[in-house]
């Protein structure tokens, strides 16, 4: 669990371990922070990730033969087989997701710097994306894209910090 810490379900405090599993949620550590002082708010959280950076590759198959030309100018794009009238590929994942589902929908009016907020399905999910490339198209290093993470968990949880407690807002939306 080095990448993880554990968040108690009652008093939502950050622990690094737990007598009783049954009573910890786990959690990225980059976020922790932050899914705690939102719980603590009374803005309750379903699923969490600060993203990760890792060089992975999604498999597809049978393509429609038409796009192969295109795809073989893509440099995130390997073919793997043609054939008559498909062919498979890898394509690179190029970016990372951190996200923050909620149990109910939140009506937030200002978020972080460059994260947006998605009311679905009865629940709210804040997101922020970043990229692998930077803006010359250039890859990042492994550094760098850690680093831009932890920029991120830190915006995040200043944000957090600003909002008021969930039972202080007398039904005004943050």
């Amino acid at each position: 669990m080095d990448h993880n810490s554990l968040i108690d379900k009652n008093t939502y405090d950050v622990t690094i371990h737990a007598e009783d599993n049954a009573n910890v949620f786990i959690c990225d550590k980059p976020i922790a922070n932050a899914i705690s002082k939102l719980n603590k708010k009374g803005y309750k959280t379903i699923a969490s990730c600060s993203g990760h950076y890792k060089i992975e590759f999604y498999e597809y198959l049978d393509e429609d033969i038409k796009y192969l030309e295109e795809y073989q100018k893509d440099d995130r794009i390997i073919i793997k087989k043609i054939k008559d009238k498909t062919f498979d590929f890898w394509q690179e994942v190029d970016k990372t997701h951190m996200y923050i589902l909620f149990d109910k929908i939140y009506n937030f009016k200002n978020l972080p710097k460059d994260f947006i907020v998605n009311n679905d399905n009865d629940k709210t999910c804040i997101d922020s994306s970043i990229s692998f490339y930077d803006k010359n198209n250039n890859h990042k290093t492994i550094k760098k894209g850690i680093k831009e993470i932890d920029k991120k968990c830190k915006l995040l949880e200043e944000w957090v910090d600003k909002l008021p407690d969930i039972n202080e807002r007398n039904d005004k939306n943050e």
